[in-house]
């Protein structure tokens, strides 16, 4: 979390606001990964529930809130029911509870979370996939996976599961 919270504070200060508010944007790797400050209120992949339910801002904000808390109570849950000696398994909640607390805390701090990293996927001339994404993202998306892949491959599930190089299930 911490992580999360310190590269949004330099590099949003860095970047000095949005390009529309006269911030600057930074090229990473032309045409495919920019620094750009940018503000969602939203939630997974930019998903406004003000707009959505048709709900004021500040009831979007207190349900996007409320489903953090409750999505990192469940993740909680998960990590101290597991098996000790799944060490990979609280890696994974680990980096969950991470992310959604970093991005929980810009909600409740600005009103918005504070997103940085401007990744586009061209086919031609065309923009695909704008996705804006900050530290707290990169990892919700990598724990999230990496839980339900040691869900689906581990011991209990899949195909026998996946082992380490002494022949010892991975969680």
């Amino acid at each position: 979390m911490a992580v999360d919270l310190v590269s949004k504070s330099l590099l949003w200060e860095y970047l000095a606001g949005t390009p529309e508010a006269g911030g600057r944007a930074v090229d990473l790797v032309p045409g495919f990964l920019r620094l750009v400050a940018s503000r969602n209120p939203g939630i997974v992949f930019g998903i406004d529930f003000a707009d959505w339910f048709g709900l004021g801002a500040g009831a979007g904000q207190a349900l996007t809130a409320a489903l953090t808390v409750l999505t990192a109570g469940l993740i909680f849950y998960i990590f101290a029911s597991a098996d000790r000696t799944r060490r990979w398994t609280h890696t994974w909640c680990g980096l969950i509870l991470a992310g959604a607390l970093g991005n929980l805390y810009d909600r409740l701090a600005y009103g918005y979370v504070r997103d940085l990293f401007l990744f586009t996927l061209k086919v031609g001339d065309t923009d695909v996939w704008p996705f804006v994404f900050n530290a707290a993202d990169v990892f919700l998306v990598a724990g999230v996976a990496l839980l339900a892949l040691a869900t689906l491959l581990g011991p209990r599930g899949g195909r026998g599961g996946v082992r380490d190089a002494r022949g010892d299930p991975l969680p």
